[in-house]
């Protein structure tokens, strides 16, 4: 057994390679192995190439049944720099997940303040201008605050967000560190553009006007979810990226009722965007060096790709805890067929007497090993374990969220890239203080600390260039060039 901790992981895998006697057949490292790992290791014979199996129909039938658009994002995903598969990944995109920074707002001050909800953010600031002023609220203090979120979080920064109606940025999702691709196939960094610059003077015009709270800056998840639950609900809008950790008892909590959920917001260039994640993967599956029959090997972890074992590792035994008996899926509903954007339910799950996804059991892996399940799977899937209520905000919450936010992307996403040793080399050396870099400026930048003036953005552009973007962006274009 390997350590569970990322770290600890990585330490017992360089033991591992360097001994080389100790080398099991098969490792699974539950994504704590890195791009620039897998590569380093597989370059050096530690992992066994996995490409001919993959393209062998009669060694691999289950992952080659798979629809031809899916295989070929699952290659691209598996495809290491220098041309080979190393790992085999589960893939199990969930729409629920591709547009974790959902906007909400407050539609009881909305009602009793007689405003419509606002779809610019022109609008939005005439709104904002109304609850901080008004005590919407109804407490007699002037406690309102308009715009909240925090630095970080699962779709928690609500300046991201909003800088979405500016310029599309990603804030990391797409596995890029918030590199963006161009119409014409130029990878860029949208924090150094100009409608960058004029997405931060709209959120400082918020902040200066005391719409956008300071608190934004320095509270942490605790104090977000705090804040959003206080007796008096104080929050008219914010980013959520999911309702029922950040609402506890969602349904039943007076704040979460209040809010609604609405489209991402149109910027005055007509630019409505919201943060995308690409469909998810994890490396979860390598045959080492050391394995006397690397195909057999190849063969347990390609057997995960078959239909019924893929739900099976995710949601226990079939006709047992979960099913697709036309009959019973014809008895259940969710919140995308509620909506039209699906014909029928085709997976009914936790249909037992037992929640084998919450208790301790020896009856599957727990989502562990490769997989493959479409998306269009989980959105016709019901839960067996409950009533479908349509007047339920949870309930609904993943199939609203796909109506108003699954087409508000460009068209042209940049994918996921893999970078040869010297490349994540050199990249390493950015990565350390880009991050920090982008969100502390864009606070300084909203808050007044930094000047948003010619000098104060093009010192910002300076300190830009010198800790290397330019150089990551040399190395996320060629990287995009081998495989586009």
């Amino acid at each position: 057994m390997m350590p569970s901790s990322t770290a600890d992981f990585q330490s017992k895998m360089s033991l591992l390679a360097t001994g080389g006697d100790d080398l099991p057949d098969i490792i699974m490292p539950l994504g704590s192995l890195s791009q620039s790992m897998i590569l380093d290791y597989g370059s050096k014979g530690l992992f066994v190439p996995l490409e001919d199996y993959l393209n062998d129909e009669e060694i691999s039938p289950h992952f080659n049944a798979i629809p031809e658009e899916d295989k070929q994002e699952m290659l691209n995903l598996m495809t290491a720099a220098d041309g080979h598969v190393y790992g085999l990944i589960k893939y199990e995109p969930q729409t629920w997940n591709y547009n974790p920074y959902r906007l909400y707002i407050n539609q009881a001050w909305l009602d009793k303040l007689g405003l419509e909800v606002p779809t610019t953010t022109d609008e939005l600031k005439e709104v904002l201008t109304q609850f901080v002023n008004n005590d919407p609220n109804g407490n007699g203090r002037k406690d309102e605050i308009g715009v909240y979120g925090i630095i970080g979080g699962y779709g928690q920064n609500t300046a991201v967000a909003l800088m979405n109606a500016f310029t599309f940025y990603d804030d990391g999702l797409g596995k890029n560190n918030g590199l963006a691709l161009s119409e014409d196939g130029t990878v860029y960094a949208p924090w150094v553009t100009d409608e960058w610059r004029k997405g931060l003077e709209y959120l400082k015009d918020l902040y200066d006007n005391g719409l956008l709270a300071p608190a934004m800056f320095s509270d942490n998840d605790s104090q977000f979810t705090a804040t959003l639950n206080l007796e008096d609900n104080v929050i008219g809008f914010c980013s959520i990226g999911s309702q029922t950790v950040n609402y506890p008892d969602a349904d039943n909590n007076k704040n979460y009722q209040e809010m609604t959920m609405i489209e991402p917001l149109t910027g005055p260039e007509g630019v409505q965007y919201t943060p995308y994640a690409p469909i998810g993967y994890t490396p979860e599956f390598f045959v080492t060096s050391a394995c006397e029959n690397p195909e057999l090997a190849f063969r347990v972890g390609e057997a995960f790709y078959d239909y019924e074992m893929s739900l099976n590792n995710r949601y226990g035994e079939y006709g047992v805890d979960w099913t697709d008996d036309p009959e019973v899926c014809a008895e259940a509903n969710n919140g995308y067929k509620e909506l039209g954007l699906i014909d029928e339910i085709k997976l009914v799950t936790n249909i037992g007497d037992v929640n084998v996804w919450g208790e301790v059991n020896n009856k599957f892996w727990h989502n562990i090993g490769p997989r493959y399940t479409p998306a269009s799977l989980t959105d016709a899937m019901a839960d067996g374990s409950t009533e479908f209520n349509a007047d339920s905000k949870s309930s609904m919450a993943s199939a609203t969220c796909y109506e108003l936010y699954n087409d508000k992307h460009p068209e042209q996403l940049l994918p996921v890239l893999s970078y040869t040793q010297e490349e994540s080399t050199e990249n390493a050396q950015v990565l350390t203080s880009m991050s920090d870099l982008i969100d502390n400026s864009m606070a300084e930048f909203i808050t007044g600390t930094r000047n948003l003036d010619d000098d104060g953005w093009n010192q910002y552009l300076k300190e830009m260039e010198n800790v290397g973007l330019n150089d990551w962006i040399e190395n996320a274009q060629a990287a995009y060039d081998r495989i586009k």
